[in-house]
Parts: structure tokens; sequence; C-alpha cells
């Protein structure tokens, strides 16, 4: 991200008072005509405006002013009521709240002012019937942001509706004035939680002492869930009265709380945390173990480290096992050190955690002492060493991986085999070379592929798993032979293999398990041929769409749609007829996903079915079709009987987002569907033309839902910054 240049935002500062300071002399001289037309329509006034009027001195002129731009835009107004002198606010922001408008409307403009003026008539709107009306008044008071505001939304914290009183806490929360905590003291002990909750996390944000000491009191409440809350909102503090605060936490009677407060001290991560941490690393609850050395590994700094290294010699080997997954959490050099000491711990389940670590480190220093834990006498080590390895993704672990592929234990064996192609994936993907083939081990295929004879099922299946993940043609032939393995589970992972390898030489083998008795064969073998996409794939899907099972039938519709030449998406005429709605549906998707102009008149024609799920669904696919052909056929679907669709279209038009497109949805922003008028907006904000403004203008005067109102909002603004103006109707030519 580039960073401002300090000196050349100084200058324009400069620049920008110097072009204020002139505009201020001049605003005497300028008629009303003047004014609107030439500067109060015009952004790029709009802030020279605004610092120009803060030093107007002359009551007349500033609300000449004032009252000029609130006939321009009501959003420009609501800024200028606040942004002139104080003293002038009872008149401006008066003019403001006098106006006939809808009450949601009224209050965003107020709240927009930022003025202390604003707040009676907000207070009032509290009395409203409407909920959304009150939270809109809740937040307006938030965005004024003053001592006037947060004494305001103090006495909002007693308002009779949870919504409103949640609101009012998540708002001082957001301004974060000290002056707030007394009121979300109070609020902790609200009747509902919804509340409690808001005032907690409110004085998480705030951070001041005062904070901290709600809190404490909050962390002796008789209801747990409040004491956890109030745990984790101390963890935004990072001060030393919040670590001895959340110290005294770690003794709560309730694990959850005990919990809480660990991770909030693993997320405050000074160094007073690491010290109470420590001392609670010998906490008579093993569990609770578990949990501080998690929050030390959290922390990860050099004394954090040397805590966990402690850990590694406590007589518990649960807590030593928890202390490696935190260290390999943490991956420093020191860290790895301390986990290659572990891989010599006493106990084996000790050293499968350091192995586990060390996985996590993602680093080549692990290697060689995770090759060497592949000959640990104990197979759960044996085997979290190769699923470490397979983390890895190092080349240098394949020696190791292929001698594991003959382990006495199949869990071994099974791991090593994935962890081959987890390796074989990497590096096949790697910069070192334009070709995969030359960068993976030809060893390592063979021995995957030899993994296939192998007697245990599950050491087959992962295999073929490990090669379908390598990718390379090498595999297909043994996995062609291992489609018709014994056990359904490996067939059906070889079938997946072909799939990700891609090859045509896959496609006959997978056209006969088109015909095995297994369902999930059936099923893998579709999936697969229509990621290899060929000619011949296209063919055997056309015949899966035959298939008594449905999911076999979706998943080769999908395919086709994958594959998308003219040839499948003729095929997916079948499915759009089948009997099943499931595969029409998703025959529809997969049209959309095709692009092709044969797919549109398909989705045209599925517009006018009787199933209105299927039209909807149709509508939303031929937005993934950017043509002008697509917006055609969807323009119809604007007009539909059913609301979902013509919500669909609407969405369906606004990812198109031509011009063409833009144009028919201005006709949606008439819908009764609130739903479809807010979608509209909001495409229209991101590519409608500037003679909308009027009517988007006109829109903010009906709705009475305050997401409609956000997204109108939203969408002239847009539209004002692309056009550079705030009202079309007084625009220069």
């Amino acid at each position: 991200m580039k960073t401002a240049n300090p000196m050349e935002s100084q200058q324009q500062r400069l620049q920008l008072s110097e072009v204020a300071n002139t505009l201020r002399a001049q605003l005497p001289h300028l008629n009303d005509e003047q004014l609107k037309y030439e500067y109060l329509n015009d952004l790029k006034w709009t802030e020279p405006l605004i610092l120009a009027l803060q030093q107007v001195e002359e009551k007349s002129q500033a609300l000449r002013v004032v009252k000029l731009a609130l006939e321009v835009d009501g959003c420009l107004g609501a800024r200028l009521a606040g942004t002139v002198k104080s003293e002038f606010h009872t008149a401006t922001v008066g003019w403001l709240a006098g106006l006939d408008m809808p009450v949601l409307l009224k209050t965003q403009l107020l709240g927009l002012t930022g003025s202390d003026i604003a707040i009676p008539p907000l207070l009032e709107t509290l009395n409203a019937q409407d909920s959304g009306v009150r939270c809109s008044a809740t937040e307006a008071l938030g965005a004024i942001a003053s001592v006037a505001a947060v004494a305001a939304l103090s006495t909002v914290l007693n308002h009779q509706d949870t919504e409103v009183r949640s609101q009012a806490a998540y708002e001082l929360g957001q301004i974060g004035n000290e002056s707030g905590v007394a009121a979300l003291r109070r609020a902790l002990d609200d009747p509902e939680y919804q509340v409690r909750e808001s005032a907690a996390l409110a004085l998480g944000t705030i951070s001041s002492e005062a904070s901290v000491a709600a809190l404490a009191q909050a962390l002796n409440h008789n209801n747990l869930d409040l004491r956890g809350r109030a745990a984790s909102a101390l963890g935004q503090i990072r001060t030393e009265a919040a670590v001895a605060v959340l110290e005294q936490a770690l003794n709560d009677e309730v694990y959850r709380v005990r919990e809480t407060a660990a991770h909030a001290l693993g997320k405050i991560g000074t160094e007073a945390a690491v010290a109470v941490l420590r001392r609670s690393v010998n906490h008579e609850n093993f569990d609770f173990r578990g949990i501080v050395t998690s929050a030390l590994g959290a922390i990860g700094s050099e004394t954090a480290v040397a805590a966990l290294q402690e850990a590694l010699d406590h007589p518990d080997y649960r807590v030593r096992g928890r202390a490696a997954l935190a260290l390999g959490s943490i991956g420093t050099e020191t860290a790895i050190a301390a986990l290659q000491r572990a891989l010599n711990d006493q106990n084996y389940r000790v050293r499968e955690k350091a192995a586990l670590g060390l996985g996590s480190t993602n680093s080549d220093a692990a290697l060689v002492a995770l090759q060497q834990a592949l000959s640990d006498e104990d197979s759960y080590v044996r085997r979290t060493a190769a699923e470490a390895l397979g983390y890895i993704g190092s080349e240098v672990g394949l020696v190791g991986l292929q001698r594991a592929l003959s382990d006495e234990d199949a869990y071994v064996r099974r791991t090593a085999a994935w962890a081959l192609g987890r390796i074989g994936t990497s590096v096949a993907t790697s910069e070192r070379t334009d070709d995969p083939e030359a960068a993976l081990s030809p060893a390592a295929v063979t021995a995957l592929r030899l993994a296939l004879n192998d007697q245990d099922a599950w050491v087959r299946l992962s295999a073929a798993y490990g090669l379908g993940k390598v990718g390379s043609e090498l595999g297909v032939a043994a996995l062609q032979q291992s489609l018709s393995d014994e056990n359904f589970e490996v067939r059906e992972k070889a079938a997946e293999a072909l799939g990700k390898i891609g090859s045509q030489a896959g496609v006959p083998g997978l056209r006969q398990s088109l015909y095995d008795e297994d369902f999930g064969v059936r099923r893998k073998a579709a999936e697969a041929l229509g990621k290899i996409g060929t000619e011949a794939a296209v063919a055997a899907l056309r015949q899966a769409l035959r298939d008594n099972d449905t999911e076999v039938r979706c998943r080769a519709a999908s395919g086709l749609g994958r594959i998308g030449t003219e040839s499948a998406v003729a095929a997916l005429r079948i499915a759009l007829r089948d009997e099943d709605s499931e595969v029409r549906l998703i025959a529809v998707q997969a049209l959309g996903e095709s692009g092709s102009d044969t797919a549109v008149v398909l989705l045209r024609s599925a517009l006018t079915e009787e199933d209105s799920q299927l039209r909807g669904r149709a509508a939303y696919a031929l937005g993934s079709i950017h043509s002008k052909t697509a917006v055609e056929a969807l323009v119809p679907a604007l007009s539909d009987q059913d609301s979902w669709v013509r919500w669909m279209a609407t969405s369906a038009l606004g990812t198109i987002g031509s011009q063409t497109a833009a144009l028919a949805l201005e006709q949606a922003l008439r819908d009764e569907d609130f739903r479809v008028r807010y979608t509209a907006a909001e495409a229209l904000g991101r590519m409608g033309r500037p003679e909308l403004l009027p009517a988007l203008s006109s829109m903010l005067l009906t709705t009475v839902d305050t997401y409609e109102l956000s997204t109108l909002l939203n969408a002239i603004a847009l539209i004002q910054k692309r056009c550079g103006y705030y009202n079309h109707h007084i625009a220069a030519p």
C-alpha cells in the first residue's frame, strides 16, 4: 500500500486552506444562482466550502449557504448545517429538523450534521413506533459523537427497547469517550443478555482504567456468560491492570470463564501476561493447563518460548505434549530446537506432538529430525512424522516417505502415501521449473503406483489420492487398473484422481466406471469426466444423464456446464427435461457457467417454465453470461409475477454490469418488492447514469426500510462522485 508523502499532504492542506479563504472572501459577492450552480452543486468545491463556512462570522451569510445547500442536496445541506459556527446551529439544524420528510431519512441527516442541536429531535424520535427508526436515531446519536451525545446515549441505555439499548451501548464503545463508562457499567446489570454483552464489548473498546474496573466488577456477576464476555473484552485492553484482573479470572469456578481469560491474556501478549500464564502451567486442571500453553503459543515471544521450554520438563506428559504443539505454532529457531529435543521424550504421546509441532513450523530445519522420527519405535510417532513431512511439503522428505510405504504398520503406510501426494503437488507447482514432470521425483510416483497394490485397502486409497494430488500422467495407467479394485472406496478415489490429473487417457476407464455397481463410483466418474472435458468425455456424460441415480445425473450436468462446448450445451437439453427438479436446477446453473449463446436460448426458454424456482435460477444463471442477448432475455423476467424471480433477474443484470443492463435495471427501481428495489439501486450506484439521481432521491422519500435507505444513499453518493455534481436538475449542460 502506497504511503502518503507528509510534505505532499501538508502542501495539499495549505492549498486547500488558500482556496477556502479566497472562497470565503467571494461569498458576499456571489448571488444565489451562482452559489448553487457553480459551487454548491460541484463536488470539487465541497471541502473548500466546509473550511470557508467554519470561518464565516456573519450569520446571514452562513444561513444563506446552508439554506441553498439543502435545496441542492439533503446530505450536503446536513453536512454544512453542522459545519457553520456552533452559535448558528440552532437555525441551520432547526431548518433541517423542520423539513417535511420521512422520519427515517431525517434521522440520517440529523446524524450527518454532527451537531449537539440535533440531539433533542433525535431523542424525540426514540418514541417512534417503528423499532428500525428508533435504532436509526440511536446510530445518529453515535455519529454525532460529542460529549453531549455520550450523555444522551447514556440515558438511552434505559430505553424500553432491548435493540435500542444494545445499539446505544455499541455506539458508546465506538465513540470511545470515558464519560460513557459509568452508564455502561450500569448496563452490565441489564436484564437482557444482549445489552450486557454489548456493554462489555463497548467497555473493552474504550480501554480505559475505568473500563477495567467496570469489567472487573462484571467478573463477579452471577451470570457465567457475562463473566466470559467481560474476560474476552479485557483482552482488548493491553494494560497491567487488565492483566491483574484476568489473573483473578483464571480462578473462576467455571471452566469456560477460565478458558476465556487465558485466551484474553494470550491476546494481550505482554510480558506481564506471559508471567501470569507461566504460573498457570501448573494449574490443577489438565485441560486448563492445555489452554494456558496454547495461549503462550499465541503470544510467541522469547519469554513465552522460555515458558514453554520449561513446560517440556513438566511431570505430566499431557502438559509436555501441549507445550510441543504450542512451540510448533511459534516456529522460531529456538522453538524448533526445543521440539527436536522433545522427539526424544520418554513418552510416545509427547514425541508424537513434537513431530506434529515440527510439521506446523513449515521449516526445512525440522526435516532431518522428522526423517529420523520415521524410524521411531512407536507407530503413532512414525505416522505423525510422515504427516508432518507432508505438511512441510519439501522434496527432501521424499526418500524417507518412500521407505515408509513399506512400514509394517498400515496406518503409517497410509499416511506416507498421503504425504507423498502432498509433497508431489508442492514440488510440481513450484517455480523451480516450467515442467511439472521434471520437477517431480519419478521414484515417488513409482512408489505410489506400487502402493496401489498394497494389501490394505486404505493404503491403496491413500495412494490413489496421492497420485491425484501429484497430477502426473505417469500414474494414469495404474489408476485405471484401480478402477476395478475390489474396494468401492478405492475405485471412487481412483476416479477422483483421474479427474484431477485431467488426462484424456483416463477417459476410457472412467467411461466404463459409469456402469459401476456402486453409485458413489459413478458419481466420481461423472465428476472426473467433467474436469477432463474432451469430446469423448462429453459423449460419456451424455450417457450419464440417463443414470438411475439423481446425483450422478446432477454431476454429469454440472460437468457438461464446466466443459461448455456446443456439444456439451446441446447435451444439457436432456437435463432440462429431467424428471427430478434438482437435476433441472443444476442444468440451469451449468448453462450459465458455459457462457455460450446457445445456453442463452435454453435459459430464455426456462424463464417461461411453470416452476418459479427454475425461472429464478435461470435468471440468475444468465448473469454469468455477459452478453447483449443475456440482457435481452432478462428484461421480461423483471415483470415476472413472482417477486423472487424478479429479484434474481435484478441481481443478474447487476452482475452483468453493462450500460444496456443498467438501462433495464431502471425499471426495477419501481418494483413493489423492496429487495428488488434496493438490489437495483445498489447495482445502479456502481454503473448508473446521472440522469437517475432525481428518481433515486425521490425514492428516499418513500422508503421505510433502513437497509434500503442506506443502499439508496450509497448509490446516490457513488453516482454523484462519478459525475462530479450533486443535483442533476441544476447541473450545467
